[in-house]
């Protein structure tokens, strides 16, 4: 079975390569002119050892001496020029793989990045491709140069005698034999290196971006034993790892000595009995070496073969990945303001826990909807079922009437947008971080924007203006009004606001509050809120409690009644402020 399943992952690996088989075909061309001319300098050894024998003239030796340095000049030349194009080719097919991979990354949906980590995926991304990229640039090279070399062994011996290159041909069969036996068994333990490494990445990447919770919070000694456990699992498997490549290396190199040993001593009986002459006998030890050479440093590369096969592994496994959101809709709804509508919508993370059971919920077109409960009750699974982040478990959510599997992922993109609590930003200039480097947008349309939400002040210092890592030298308010500015660019149809004004002071919620009026004018908007204050100029009010709309009525209306839980909600936010004076 694991025989098996390595054969899939080279038969994945070929099927990488194929939109560059030009590239290696080019590179076969040359490797094969590289390993075809070392298999001249033992036959020149050869002819030098049998003339001098004859006594044949010092200014002939002389010019075969000329010849052999003049071969191997060529063949370091054309040796270091196949180990540059073998290094360029490599790096340029896996640079295509690492976009393509980053890129179906991306493609993913939500449950996928919810269960695997950045630093994770980085080393994936990155680490597993890099590991394939050794492999194609040094081992491919060396298995090649070994595979037209011992053929080339094979073909001139016999042509010298039928039973020496009978000979060479078992040994040079044995020797690949062994290789290919043993190359494949520790696969495994390769493969449980790579992941230790991911989970160890994975967990500084945690730990860092908790940096400041951590500390505040004496939690270091926790971050400290999670690395150190990380790293433990990291030696231990490498420990795994390498002591299975030594037991393959003893194995190969003992083969190989044999056939060394082999070599002289039929040699000299083949010498003995006149079938061969000394030169003749040189020229098969000189070859058995020249395979020798070739094996020792595939023996050396093992463990790159060996990290290589367990990193493609994971890379074929990264491609496999499916997201469970399908891009397959092909309906268009009308222009403007959407009706948001969810028909007895059950939810859950496939863990058998439900998230939202029968909810039904229906927002008109151009109406503003406050979505309010506990932490954990299931409001911003609801935001994330109408942005199609993820997919209902059953049950139908449709914007504007239309089913959201049936509407294009690029179209519910443009036409719904989100105001998360937590706003990504990146390193780059302000002009990046509202456009997210879409360099079709004209300067004025982002100047505009930043003014809008009550950035003048950022408009004024420059859209050039660098932002350092996660927008350092922005306020969180500042940060908030940014995320705002993005939306005004994409102008959509239904906004989803997710505790957008949860983590300001006073001041900046009242100018996210201005901004938010403006653009929310004239469009669908869903707020999710733990502060009541934000709801107030809104339309209508729905309340979740365990996965479920236990209240949903005009605001007006809900306020109006003491009975309601809005109502309730209302009054416990009002007395808060006196019990805490």
């Amino acid at each position: 079975m694991a025989s098996s399943g390595v054969s899939a992952h080279w038969r994945g690996l070929a099927d990488l390569l194929a939109p560059h088989r030009r590239r290696y075909a080019v590179l076969g061309l040359v490797l094969g002119l590289a390993s075809a001319l070392p298999l001249v300098s033992p036959l020149i050894v050869g002819r030098v050892v049998d003339r001098a024998a004859a006594e044949a003239p010092v200014g002939e030796l002389v010019w075969w001496a000329v010849g052999l340095v003049a071969v191997g000049l060529v063949s370091q030349a054309v040796a270091v020029g196949v180990a540059w194009f073998a290094t360029r080719t490599a790096w340029q097919t896996t640079n295509e793989l690492r976009l393509e991979l980053a890129e179906h990354v991306l493609s993913l949906d939500h449950e996928f990045h919810r269960s695997h980590t950045a630093g994770e995926l980085v080393q994936r991304i990155d680490g597993d491709v890099t590991a394939v990229s050794d492999f194609l640039a040094q081992v491919v090279v060396k298995v090649g140069g070994a595979a037209v070399t011992a053929a080339g062994m094979v073909v001139v011996l016999g042509v010298i005698d039928w039973r020496i290159g009978v000979a060479m041909a078992l040994y040079v069969a044995a020797a690949v034999a062994l290789v290919v036996r043993r190359r494949d068994s520790v696969v495994d333990e390769s493969s449980d290196e790579l992941g230790a490494y991911a989970r160890l990445y994975g967990g500084i990447e945690e730990r860092l971006a908790a940096a400041e919770d951590l500390r505040s919070n004496g939690g270091g000694a926790f971050a400290v034993r999670g690395f150190v456990d990380h790293s433990v699992a990291c030696v231990g498997t490498a420990v795994a790892r390498e002591r299975s490549y030594l037991r393959v290396w003893r194995e190969v190199n003992m083969g190989i000595a044999s056939g060394g040993v082999l070599a002289i001593v039929a040699g000299a009986a083949l010498v003995d009995q006149g079938a061969i002459t000394v030169g003749t006998a040189v020229v098969v030890f000189q070859y058995s070496q020249l395979l020798r050479r070739p094996l020792e440093e595939l023996m050396d590369q093992l463990q790159v073969i060996q990290k290589a096969t367990g990193a493609m592994r994971r890379v074929l496994e990264l491609r496999a990945e499916r997201p469970s959101i399908v891009d397959g809709g092909e309906t268009v709804p009308a222009p403007g303001a959407l009706s948001v509508e969810l028909d007895r919508v059950d939810f859950e993370y496939g863990d058998g826990e439900p998230v939202l059971t029968d909810v039904t919920l229906r927002l008109g077109a151009g109406r503003s909807l406050g979505l309010v409960g506990r932490t954990g009750s299931g409001k911003t699974t609801i935001s994330r079922l109408v942005l199609r982040l993820i997919e209902a478990t059953s049950g139908e959510v449709r914007l504007g009437g239309v089913a959201l599997a049936d509407v294009p992922l690029a179209e519910l993109r443009r036409r719904v947008a989100l105001v998360p609590q937590e706003v990504q930003l990146v390193a780059g200039t302000v002009r990046d971080n509202v456009t997210l480097f879409d360099d079709r947008v004209d300067d004025a349309v982002v100047l505009d924007a930043l003014a809008r939400v009550g950035l003048s002040r950022l408009a004024d210092a420059g859209l050039d203006r660098e932002l350092g890592a996660a927008g350092a030298g922005l306020s969180a308010g500042e940060s908030q009004l940014l995320a705002l500015a993005r939306v005004w660019l994409r102008d959509p149809d239904v906004v989803v606001l997710d505790e957008a004004t949860a983590r300001v002071d006073p001041e900046t919620e009242a100018r996210l509050e201005a901004a938010l009026d403006e653009l929310v004018r004239g469009r669908t908007v869903i707020v999710i809120a733990h502060r009541l204050s934000t709801l107030r100029h809104l339309d209508e009010i729905a309340v979740v409690e365990r996965g479920r709309i236990v209240e949903h009525d005009e605001r007006d209306a809900l306020e109006a009644d003491p009975t309601t839980r809005y109502a309730a909600l209302l009054r416990t936010g009002a007395e808060l402020p006196e019990l805490l004076a």
